[in-house]
């Protein structure tokens, strides 16, 4: 049984509607000298975090997709995002679990279809979902764990594609299955909410979409993993992040974002 809906075609994204932070309550303004003093202090704030970020010997808490967010968002240009969804998986332990049940989810769609359309014969066959939430209230899908996580996407939607390629073994359907998760978040921030680890009101931020001197963006990310697996009720599958080795697992690239202003940070 799958949580989504899926039916044969090319990957295409659902509609996924976003809310709009600050925007939804209030009506856009022109920045006033306090609004640009407080801006310029929550600069010097990115600044001084990203500075102790790698910085040998000192203590150490990894926030640095969480500070390239913000500067993504401060620099105030609403441009699009790509984030490392790998990166979400290897260093946050509600990313693994995340992972683990979309693949879960992505071979019972494979096999649904595979059932209804194609049942005893080989095949090949692409195909596509509706939304799924992570970060809400369903354990398969859990709000980020780590602090670093939980301010670079938060609560997000991803949905499933695949292209599945289906031979016989006698009787039984020998599967293999290119999965993608395409994952998106609109970073803003939203009244009457706060920063969990710090307790700071979003309003503190939030002022700034409505002045305009920031604004929100939507954050993107693509994983793709490759499935194998026997038969309509399978025991086990094989998982590879490589097309080339779809029998072992790859090493998964973990570099910091790209985007982060210091190049110590990335790497």
């Amino acid at each position: 049984m799958t949580l989504a809906t899926y039916r044969i075609g090319p990957a295409t994204r659902p509609n996924i509607v976003h809310d709009n932070g600050f925007l939804d309550q209030f009506t856009r303004r022109a920045p006033t000298v306090a609004d640009r003093a407080k801006y310029a202090g929550w600069w010097a704030v990115l600044e001084g975090a990203e500075a102790v970020q790698r910085v040998p010997g000192a203590p150490h808490n990894d926030i640095s997709d969480a500070l390239a967010a913000y500067r993504h968002f401060l620099e105030g240009s609403g441009r699009q995002r790509t984030f490392s969804y790998e990166r979400y998986v290897a260093n946050d332990a509600s990313g693994r679990t995340t992972l683990n049940n979309a693949l879960v989810e992505v071979r019972g769609a494979a096999i649904d279809l595979y059932r209804t359309f194609h049942l005893n014969r080989e095949a090949r066959f692409e195909f596509t979902g509706s939304a799924l939430s992570a970060g809400s209230s369903s354990a398969h899908f859990p709000y980020p764990a780590t602090e670093n996580w939980q301010k670079a996407i938060g609560a997000h939607n991803f949905w499933l594609s695949g292209s599945v390629e289906v031979t016989l073994a006698g009787t039984t359907p020998e599967f293999a299955l290119v999965a993608t998760l395409h994952a998106e978040d609109m970073y803003n921030f939203n009244p009457g909410a706060e920063d969990i680890t710090t307790g700071i009101p979003d309003g503190a931020n939030g002022i700034f979409e409505v002045t305009g001197l920031a604004r929100q963006y939507l954050n993107v990310a693509t994983l793709t993993r490759y499935l194998t697996w026997s038969g309509l009720a399978p025991a086990t599958m094989q998982v590879a992040t490589s097309a080339s080795r779809w029998a072992r697992q790859d090493p998964m690239r973990t570099r910091q974002p790209d985007d982060n202003r210091r190049i110590r940070n990335r790497t």
